[in-house]
């Protein structure tokens, strides 16, 4: 173990320690050439030691020696050492004599939604920096305690930032992940959790840093929904501010911004948040969409098996329909017509029973938006059933509600699933409900189609309609949302 005062390379004498995280330990030392204050990075070969531990050490030396950012410590030296109870590896960089945002918050101070947003535009350009080499270099650990600020309140200014910390860099996109997880859990996206890194990785992890200055809640301990972090119950944001940051802590990548330089003009756009953000479509979707000169077609295809409860109405169905047609030659031979009539009845109502589920269950849901129509339709073994029709003309909004959980006297904590409704205004003379086979009850509302819902009570494998995740609810509201100029209310 090195000590205060002992001198490594004739020229750096140990001052004290900055820190310390599995074998690698960061030292204060003075520079005893230019009288610099500098920081000793080591990494040293104890039972701790990992050949992959090397490999960042090596992997952190080379990027700072390639950079040259005034927000970024820069590049001094980098030597091997060998003591006699102690071999190892140094790297040397200036030092910044600031505290660190952790720091901060510790000792009690706390930032103005002005002064995050000011924080976010300041790193956000280095981020853009970094992302723009060649590869891009991807830090994979931005946290309070990785970002410095020197200073105090000044005017319009924050103060001074700096990234610090590059220990877990990345000088490489990988679409495959490795074997090497690396980041702090609560700051880190979810594809970090598979190996994989992307520069909208970073813009993730330094969402969750604003969400913790702004709430002094460690993000892994914010209530989650759908991965998703639940910060706006704990602080009075801005709806744009607040729609900006649930945008850069997405846990689904390619729904948060492109870059860092998208995220930065979306951040000084003051018409952001006013309305509905670019939604892509999701990963593995199979939802497909056409559009023609003056329609636009949605196909949804069939959801997956409906599960337990619905196997379980089938067997019920089965047992009633076997005793039916064992009672029909009895019933025949008897010549009771009352008999008979009861035991046609029982057998039509199975087979009516079974043909609605092998439909449903297969049947793909088609919508159409003409030049004057929204229409609906089910589509299974070349029959067609209209569930939903209404004019363009009398639509007037579109409701989305997010996943969320509520107590059941009964049941417990139940999970209400996803939803999506497109409303119209119900005109009697414009069109008529009497043959549309899905359609919400029409209410003061109006009349309303809707995509999501549970079919199955509290059944955890019930399955919704449509089997559509919220990312993809999420995409066909702004895709309807354009197409028929209506208003998305989150609900």
């Amino acid at each position: 173990m090195l000590l205060a005062g002992q001198v490594l390379r004739d020229r750096y004498q140990i001052q004290r320690q900055l820190g310390q995280n599995a074998g690698r330990h960061t030292l204060l030392a003075q520079d005893l050439q230019t009288q610099e204050p500098v920081v000793l990075k080591l990494l040293s070969f104890n039972s701790s030691f990992r050949w992959e531990d090397l490999k960042l050490f090596e992997r952190e030396a080379k990027t700072l020696q390639s950079l040259s950012h005034p927000a970024i410590p820069r590049y001094l030296d980098y030597f091997e050492f060998d003591q006699p109870n102690d071999r190892g590896f140094v790297l040397v960089q200036t030092y910044l004599d600031a505290p660190s945002l952790q720091q901060w918050i510790e000792q009690g101070r706390s930032f103005s939604e002005a002064e995050v947003q000011n924080i976010a535009q300041a790193l956000l350009k280095v981020l853009s920096d970094l992302h723009a080499n060649c590869p891009p270099v991807i830090h994979r650990d931005i946290k309070p305690s990785n970002i410095l600020l020197k200073g105090d309140r000044t005017g319009h200014q924050v103060g001074e930032l700096y990234l610090v910390d590059f220990g877990s860099v990345q000088t490489a996109v990988r679409e495959m992940g490795t074997m090497t997880v690396v980041g702090t859990y609560g700051y880190m996206p979810p594809e970090q959790f598979s190996g994989r890194a992307f520069p909208a990785s970073d813009l993730y992890s330094l969402g969750a840093t604003l969400i913790y200055l702004v709430t002094g809640t460690h993000p892994a301990d914010l209530l989650q929904e759908d991965l998703h972090l639940k910060f706006q119950p704990l602080t009075p944001l801005t709806p744009k501010f607040a729609r900006w940051l649930e945008t850069l802590t997405h846990p689904v990548r390619k729904q948060r911004f492109s870059d860092a330089q998208a995220a930065l003009q979306a951040l000084e756009n003051p018409d952001f948040g006013d309305r509905d953000q670019i939604v892509h479509r999701p990963e593995r979707s199979k939802i497909t969409l056409h559009r023609t000169a003056d329609c636009l077609e949605i196909h949804i295809p069939a959801p997956k098996s409906s599960g337990i409860s619905q196997g379980c109405s089938l067997i019920i169905l089965g047992l009633v329909g076997a005793i039916a047609l064992s009672w029909l030659p009895v019933v025949l031979t008897s010549g009771n017509l009352s008999s008979l009539l009861i035991s046609l009845f029982f057998v039509y109502v199975v087979g009516s029973g079974y043909w609605l589920y092998f439909y449903s269950s297969r049947a793909d849901i088609h919508i159409e938006i003409g030049p004057q129509q929204f229409k609906v339709t089910q589509r299974a073994f070349g029959i067609q059933k209209l569930i939903f029709r209404a004019n363009r003309e009398n639509l007037y909004k579109i409701t989305l509600t997010k996943r969320f959980y509520r107590r059941d006297p009964e049941a417990g904590i139940v999970e209400v699933p996803p939803e999506l409704k497109i409303w119209s205004t119900l005109h009697p003379q414009a069109h008529s409900t009497k043959h549309l086979a899905i359609v919400n009850p029409p209410s003061s509302q109006g009349m309303s189609y809707r995509i999501g819902g549970s079919l199955g009570g509290s059944d955890p494998e019930s399955q919704f309609f449509g089997g559509l995740t919220s990312e993809e609810l999420e995409w066909l509201a702004q895709e309807l949302s354009n197409e028929l100029s209506l208003p998305i209310v989150r609900q």
